[in-house]
């Protein structure tokens, strides 16, 4: 694959030089007739174009003078401007790898790990190229909140972290294995504005992140953040996911995450469809 995509976007860079070559020669052609300027003494001198002393050209007119060196400072712009995407697209392509970390879309609500306790489960695989080393996770829950200031609604929003999940770190994350991230259902959050928000997803949200605050409307997220390196360039990576789990308005309440558990999975799957198997 490495190969293959390599060596087709050397040949497009280098079709890219020969076209660009070509049509400056052609402009040229058009511009100074008299020059009788030839293709291979044109490609040969590379970012400028060598008129012979002896041909019959009077440059009469400011214009043609201004023409032939637009055409020439317009060839070597646009050899320029390839060399940079050139190395743009090898950075993005080969030496910055386009790492496949996937998660389920949708989250469930269960307690088959631990009947006392609920957990928002999520599953995770690698789906890469190359096994991951020392993946790190953070979460934290986003809490969107409208509320009636001054006879008006205005929009708030507070990022909760979340402490306690289940894996923190992975040291290999192989290939195409699936892994299950547990969060806990029942869990009292806080930060610098909040000291005691408790997290129950599956029942209506009635606290504020703001002590006192009264809510309109309300919309949780998890938000994940991995973290890590491929093994096989040594580069690290950066993957942010989002995981809705409820919202409230007014008195509707919706679930957003799915109530039960997910499907066993072999230790190796095909692809990211099989995530999202619930039972």
């Amino acid at each position: 694959m490495f190969q293959r995509d390599f060596f087709k976007i050397t040949c497009l860079y280098s079709l890219g030089i020969i076209v660009t070559f070509y049509m400056c020669w052609v402009l040229l052609e058009a511009v100074v007739p008299e020059a009788k300027l030839d293709l291979l003494q044109t490609l040969t001198t590379a970012f400028g174009v060598n008129l012979p002393n002896d041909m019959p050209l009077t440059m009469n007119t400011e214009a043609r003078r201004l023409s032939v060196v637009f055409i020439i400072a317009m060839l070597s712009l646009a050899l320029v401007v390839m060399n940079v995407f050139f190395g743009a697209v090898v950075t993005a392509r080969f030496i910055r790898p386009r790492v496949q970390l996937v998660t389920s879309e949708r989250g469930v609500l269960s307690t088959v790990w631990n009947p006392d306790m609920p957990y928002v489960l999520i599953r995770m695989a690698n789906f890469y190229a190359a096994d991951l080393v020392d993946v790190v996770l953070n979460i934290v829950l986003m809490v969107e909140e409208t509320r009636i200031v001054n006879g008006q609604q205005e929009q708030f929003r507070s990022y909760l972290p979340i402490p306690e999940f289940s894996p923190q770190r992975v040291l290999v994350l192989e290939q195409r294995m699936p892994w299950s991230i547990a969060v806990p259902a029942d869990a009292h959050l806080g930060n610098s504005l909040s000291k005691d928000y408790h997290f129950t997803p599956g029942k209506p949200i009635t606290q504020s992140f703001s002590k006192g605050k009264t809510i309109v409307t309300a919309k949780r997220t998890l938000q994940i953040l991995m973290q890590g390196t491929d093994a096989r360039s040594y580069s690290h990576f950066v993957i942010h996911r989002k995981i809705p789990v409820d919202s409230q308005d007014g008195d509707r309440y919706t679930l957003h995450l799915h109530r039960g558990a997910f499907k066993s999975l072999p230790l190796q799957i095909a692809g990211p469809q099989e995530l999202e198997q619930y039972a």
